[in-house]
């Protein structure tokens, strides 16, 4: 596997994808390092991963640039190098956006799920430009390129994430440094339950898996893709959205958006 040797560093490796990716990566023969705000998490993580082969945990809250400074300094001090940085936490405070009281809901969320992506990435670029060719994978979401009522502050985040992954890969590619997107569509997690999807009998069908988005994000580090979709046919859904807008805007309004409201 092209990542065995590697120094890789996860954000938001505690459970869900971040967990899944820190496994496999592992199991390819990088040496990981995992990070995110439950230290208790990463040391039962740590024990998985298996102890004396290279890998470490750092506690750390991406949203606050000290805290990954001295990631990167942990990163910088322990192996001297880093070959690649999979920014995979983020999280959701899902509600409508109704006026003041709920800036700070979305100032939050883009703090983690935007400016933590920005920081991880900026602290980290030394070490990943001298170990070029090296890659920068950000965990987006479908949410990034399809935006629904009810989830204005996580949409926002994403579609951030989206489109500043796409200009920083035009940015760092004379670097070797190679920035890819990975955007999941619905996928059952610890933060993200999808109980109503679980247990729906046609909609379960929609879902994808951790292991699933594992795949891609070494699928995006292997083969230097831009953009990857999980499940892969989630890419059709942005067609309506480019060639028939006043369809998209429909199915929202008359099918999505009411079903959110009732749940």
């Amino acid at each position: 596997m092209i990542v065995s040797g590697k120094v890789c560093v996860v954000t938001g490796a505690s459970s869900g994808i971040g967990r899944r990716v820190a496994l496999d990566l592992a199991a390819g023969g990088a040496k990981v390092c995992v990070t995110a705000r439950r230290t208790e998490r990463l040391e039962e993580l740590l024990g998985e991963l298996g102890d004396g082969r290279g890998h470490s945990l750092f506690t750390a809250d991406v949203g606050d640039r000290n805290s990954v400074r001295a990631l990167a300094d942990h990163v910088r001090d322990t192996y001297g190098r880093c070959d690649v940085l999979i920014n995979n936490a983020g999280y959701s405070e899902e509600s409508h956006f109704t006026g003041p009281d709920d800036v700070a809901e979305l100032e939050r969320v883009m703090q983690t799920n935007f400016w933590g992506t920005v920081y991880c990435t900026a602290e980290l670029l030394p070490l990943l430009s001298d170990s070029a060719p090296a890659s920068v994978v950000n965990v987006a979401s479908m949410a990034g390129r399809l935006a629904v009522g009810g989830a204005s502050s996580y949409c926002a985040s994403k579609f951030a994430v989206v489109g500043w992954s796409e200009a920083l890969a035009s940015d760092l590619a004379e670097r070797e440094v190679y920035v890819s997107v990975v955007e999941p569509g619905f996928v059952p997690t610890e933060g993200f339950p999808q109980h109503d999807m679980v247990g729906d009998p046609f909609l379960k069908y929609m879902l994808g898996t951790v292991e699933q988005v594992s795949a891609a994000i070494l699928d995006a580090i292997e083969n230097r893709k831009l953009e990857r979709v999980v499940p892969r046919w989630y890419y059709l859904l942005q067609v309506p959205r480019v060639v028939t807008p006043w369809l998209y805007r429909w199915v929202l309004r008359n099918a999505v958006e009411p079903r959110q409201k009732r749940e």
